[in-house]
């Protein structure tokens, strides 16, 4: 049993992988693993840390993300792979008929018991849906993007990887290297999973790969065949990134980079543009806004249009990390 995923010619020519985590899939496996006591040696630490930390709005969530099982799909459009703030706002516009349809999907699952707000969401009512994009960013923000700069780091390398093996080996030979599960018998690629069996023909729209650092046994793909396709796969975890008691800007130097690292420290002294970035950091132009979308797309750096530049400015998160706060 398992699913398998249909490919024409046209598929593997629009099939890409992501160079970086998709911050909604990583908001909901990173939901669903804060309710399990899976891999303890890789996720303990921090899920230990994030349930004493969880607030009263993030534990009402949780019930929209079982961790074995169907979430909804609305938690993770498509528009997340542009970032978190993207993805929100397609949270935020969830057609009701989607919300609905999908809430009774969820209530339909075995030990699965909705509260009363949950008939408000499906409702489409705008105050709930502010408040669970809220919740979401809140949850991002307290527990996935302190460790966005590990998790990134980990997923480039596995992604360079990756690319180098489509580059010699094309597709047939990254399909078996991308997780133990999956097997690729032209035009099909199989996904080996007991409790799952169904077909999806991917009819020309290629086929979205995204590494996830919380994802965990095996790839998940949305229920819902009419969304674009996507298919989430686990990266290799390494428990070193829960270790404690390291300085947190020597982490970003080593994970990021010492040319990143430096930008954030830059921007950390003042608010600048990219062009005042580059001469601070004495780097070109290019390379500068380069690093300082990467920093915005990870949550260390707040990116804002003034009149026709932008200026960037060190977040919450970054200032924490360079000043040596444990999470």
């Amino acid at each position: 049993m398992g699913f398998r995923i249909r490919f024409g010619c046209v598929d593997l020519a629009r099939t890409t992988i992501c160079r970086e985590p998709d911050p909604l899939w990583e908001v909901l496996l990173g939901m669903h693993m804060v309710q399990t006591d899976d891999e303890p040696e890789v996720f303990g630490a921090w899920r230990q840390r994030t349930r004493a930390r969880l607030t009263p709005l993030e534990r009402e969530l949780l019930v929209l993300a079982p961790p074995v099982g169907y979430s909804p799909d609305f938690l993770t459009p498509a528009e997340s792979v542009d970032g978190l703030e993207a993805g929100l706002s397609a949270v935020a516009a969830t057609p009701q008929p989607q919300l609905e349809s999908e809430l009774a999907l969820l209530a339909d699952q075995d030990q699965v018991r909705l509260p009363n707000w949950t008939r408000r969401l499906a409702a489409g009512d705008p105050a709930v849906l502010a408040k669970l994009c809220h919740g979401l960013r809140q949850f991002h923000r307290s527990h996935i993007a302190p460790q966005m700069p590990m998790i990134t780091a980990m997923i480039s390398r596995e992604v360079k990887v990756h690319s180098d093996t489509v580059t010699t080996g094309g597709f047939e030979s990254l399909a078996g290297t991308l997780h133990p599960v999956l097997q690729w018998e032209p035009p099909y690629l199989h996904v080996d999973m007991g409790h799952v069996d169904r077909d999806r023909d991917l009819d020309g729209r290629g086929l979205r790969l995204v590494p996830s650092y919380f994802c965990w046994r095996h790839p998940i793909m949305p229920a819902d065949p009419e969304l674009p396709p996507v298919l989430v796969f686990p990266v290799h975890h390494d428990p070193a990134w829960a270790e404690r008691g390291v300085d947190p800007e020597r982490a970003v130097a080593d994970l990021l980079g010492r040319t990143r690292a430096a930008v954030l420290r830059t921007i950390s002294k003042q608010a600048c543009s990219t062009s005042e970035l580059a001469a601070r950091a004495g780097i070109s132009l290019a390379s500068a806004s380069e690093h300082a979308r990467v920093l915005h797309r990870t949550g260390l750096v707040t990116t804002r249009r003034a009149g026709g530049a932008v200026r960037h400015t060190i977040s919450p998160i970054g200032t924490n990390i360079l000043t040596g706060a444990q999470f």
